[in-house]
């Protein structure tokens, strides 16, 4: 049986500090979203370090993944960047940016 979701690729900045995956990849599996692909590097910064989340949702469920991974603390931004248009949600007032 195969289901319609299309694939949504996350970039995700996030704080360089430890157990920051487990808790992203926690909040996947507590909903019972699938990873599809997950890429995680350093960026310019040494103090941030940027997710490519690839996951199989759609609509609501997708609207849920970003706001539960907004909510936290160590994600500064997520930009769902599947489609030409990218939508950017900044977890941090702008102050911290």
């Amino acid at each position: 049986m195969t289901t319609s979701r299309r694939q949504h690729t996350l970039e995700v900045l996030v704080e360089n500090e430890p157990g920051v995956l487990a808790r992203v990849s926690g909040l996947f599996s507590r909903r019972a979203f699938n990873i599809e692909t997950l890429n995680v590097g350093p960026t310019q910064d040494s103090s941030i370090s940027k997710m490519v989340i690839g996951v199989a949702v759609e609509g609501h469920s997708l609207e849920q993944v970003i706001a539960q991974l907004d909510k936290l603390v160590s994600v500064i931004s997520i930009k769902d960047v599947t489609g030409k248009g990218k939508e950017v949600h900044d977890t941090q007032p702008d102050y911290q940016n």
